[in-house]
């Protein structure tokens, strides 16, 4: 019996989108270290991290109830700190970096979503996906329709001259 090594196996690469919420008054050492955890984890999976945005601290749709009392004995927040972290792994890097984060007492919520790549638009290899594509084809369909009826007028035109 043949098993696949991990050089033979297809990787995967998605593009992520993960979305944080911190304590308004997590340090800034804090949230930097954790985010550098998130980017190693990811890096040494094979990924790349595209991008880091700070969002800043706002009003929480909710009050959120962090796990554990922080030093001054608050468990509820009214306000975050939003930052978002883009990146490409696979969905196996994806799992590390939950549990990174899962763990991490400053951080209310994380959420993952599947960002929309950019490139995905640009890419010729997908022409059913990509807008630009779409629009030259239909200019053309458009174009040799119009040619069509064009011919079809004069052939038209000639018969009737001939009789």
């Amino acid at each position: 019996r043949q098993t696949k090594s991990n050089n033979d196996k297809k990787k995967k690469m998605v593009y992520y989108e993960c979305i944080v919420v911190a304590k308004n008054t997590t340090s800034f050492a804090s949230l930097t270290n954790v985010t550098k955890t998130v980017a190693h984890k990811v890096v040494e999976g094979g990924g790349i991290v595209r991008s880091i945005q700070n969002h800043g601290i706002r009003v929480l749709p909710h009050r959120f109830k962090a796990r554990y009392p922080d030093m001054e004995g608050n468990r509820y927040y009214e306000k975050g700190r939003y930052f978002s972290i883009y990146y490409d792994a696979n969905p196996r890097v994806l799992k590390q970096v939950e549990n990174v984060l899962r763990m991490d007492e400053e951080i209310l919520r994380t959420n993952h979503l599947q960002a929309r790549n950019p490139l995905w638009y640009v890419n010729i290899a997908h022409e059913g996906r990509n807008p630009y594509i779409r629009k030259v084809k239909y200019l053309e369909k458009k174009e040799q329709e119009e040619e069509e009826e064009r011919l079809k007028k004069e052939e038209e035109k000639k018969n009737s001259e001939a009789s």
